[in-house]
């Protein structure tokens, strides 16, 4: 009996496979770890060779103790936006772009300037178009400063709609993918648009919504993987709203911090609104939220491994860090980290941000510096959900923590202490997969919409309350960190911030 379920999810650090039953019962993961090439300041890329090799590998490993005729289809996640310029051939010509590079700022200035919001609003549903990670820009950028293989791409596509190919022979992306180059709502590009930008428009993939097959494996695929030939393959969409759908975003009244590389903070609400820094996602009339990404999260952690634990060579060794942060009191005796160190997304939106510790003195020592990086990030996702919240006219009455980040007992008690809101983390920390697997499970008839996959699908582990005595610290720090912001933007050594 066809009973199982896979979720692919092509991440920044690694690529990861799991399989589930119907119920949501995690059966089997494996993870793949990726590189990250940093040729220039601000540039960061990766192989999309190495990314489908990993896929092979991943989903090999997850058949070897498991029937693949058991198996009814596959859903997708991925890291957004990244752009694959891919040739006639189906492979992909040189490196990839990946969310976190920085260079196409010149041509987020460009956009910012000559496309009138009004336009922009009627074109792709949105007037954000003056950030460096900005599809729009990033393609500007290729096509000026790579023009031969912009010439030779057939499309540009996002990493998992490369895997999508290499598995199916078919060239599509999700709506959502699309974002700041199509119409989400229609799924359709405007000719105006991409006239205006000087980019043809059949450069660009077919939108599907996120629970349409986009084709089914092929016979190449079939051998590479290990799966049936003909096994449906459903698109998928970007991996934080992965993430959300196995979060369960489609309750009312919640939260969702995506705790990974780095953090989204999404809020479920009734109807679809606009909001400052942060933005609308609807996947069918049953799910809606307002989203917001930060850059810190665990690339943070990264960073503060490598400066205060140089021995850790290769890993982040987690457990040191929350022993020495756990040793500091809360609101770190008064030491304030911004967690700019690449940049700032949501709700400041600016790529010229620069991190910092404020409120230094003789008294600070390792174990406030590791606490003041932690509560940062629970500082950067309160202020996302205040922006949706105001937005939204609602609040948020729970946090659910689903990613790799919920792991960390310590992050999720930190977290309810500096929102004062109770923590659900999810039983399943691959929630990319999980939501994958949702999507799949909805593409294939298994259930009717996400709502309902959702609410059969989902675990979570036990409830965290906010500590007592811990709302007035936290308070304090935060309201710090919000003005420093605003204080210190304009003696950034690059670039100037929106207003806050």
């Amino acid at each position: 009996m066809k009973e199982l379920l896979i979720g692919l999810d092509i991440g920044t650090s690694s690529v990861k496979a799991a399989l589930f039953g119907r119920n949501g019962q995690l059966l089997e993961h494996s993870a793949v770890p990726i590189s990250v090439y940093t040729p220039h300041p601000g540039w960061v890329e990766q192989d999309p060779g190495e990314w489908w090799q990993a896929s092979a590998r991943v989903l090999r490993q997850l058949m070897a103790q498991n029937d693949p005729a058991r198996v009814i289809a596959i859903g997708l996640s991925g890291q957004c936006p990244g752009h694959v310029l891919v040739g006639s051939n189906h492979l992909a010509v040189g490196r990839a772009i990946i969310w976190q590079d920085q260079r196409a700022e010149k041509e987020a200035k460009w956009l910012a300037e000559n496309v009138p919001a009004d336009k922009a609003r009627d074109w792709i549903g949105t007037v954000s178009l003056g950030d460096a990670t900005c599809p729009p820009a990033r393609l500007l950028w290729l096509k000026d400063n790579h023009p031969q293989e912009w010439e030779q791409a057939l499309a540009v596509i996002q990493p998992k709609d490369y895997i999508a190919l290499q598995l199916t022979g078919v060239i599509a992306t999700d709506r959502y993918s699309a974002y700041c180059l199509g119409n989400v709502d229609t799924g359709t590009y405007a000719h105006d648009y991409f006239d205006l930008l000087g980019i043809p428009v059949n450069k660009m993939p077919e939108m599907l919504m996120p629970t349409q097959v986009v084709g089914n494996l092929t016979s190449n695929a079939s051998d590479d993987t290990g799966l049936p030939k003909g096994t449906p393959v459903v698109i998928g969409t970007i991996d934080a709203y992965c993430d959300n759908l196995a979060g369960g975003i489609a309750s009312p009244g919640r939260a969702v911090d995506v705790a990974g590389t780095s953090e989204i903070l999404s809020l479920a609400v009734l109807k679809r609104v606009m909001g400052q820094g942060v933005f609308p996602v609807s996947m069918g009339e049953e799910v809606t939220f307002l989203c917001g990404p930060t850059q810190s999260g665990g690339d943070t952690l990264r960073w503060l491994s490598e400066c205060f634990f140089p021995e850790a060579v290769g890993s982040i060794p987690y457990e040191k860090l929350e022993q020495e942060a756990a040793s500091a009191p809360a609101g770190s005796d008064g030491l304030i980290f911004l967690p700019y160190l690449n940049g700032e997304r949501a709700p400041l939106w600016d790529a010229g941000a620069k991190a910092g510790f404020l409120g230094l003195s003789y008294q600070h020592g390792r174990r406030h510096f590791c606490r003041a990086v932690y509560e940062s990030v629970g500082y950067a996702i309160r202020h996302i959900l205040e922006a949706c919240e105001e937005a939204a006219g609602e609040t948020a009455a729970e946090l659910v923590i689903c990613g790799g980040g919920s792991r960390s007992n310590f992050w999720n008690q930190l977290k309810a202490d500096i929102l004062q809101l109770p923590v659900k983390p999810t039983a399943v920390t691959e929630t990319g997969c999980l939501g994958a697997a949702i999507l799949a499970s909805v593409g294939c008839g298994i259930y009717p919409d996400h709502k309902y996959a959702s609410e059969k699908m989902i675990l979570f582990k036990t409830i965290l309350q906010p500590e007592k005595g811990t709302a007035e610290v936290y308070e304090q720090g935060y309201q710090a960190y919000r003005r420093a912001y605003p204080a210190l933007k304009n003696i950034f050594p690059i670039g100037k911030g929106r207003e806050d």
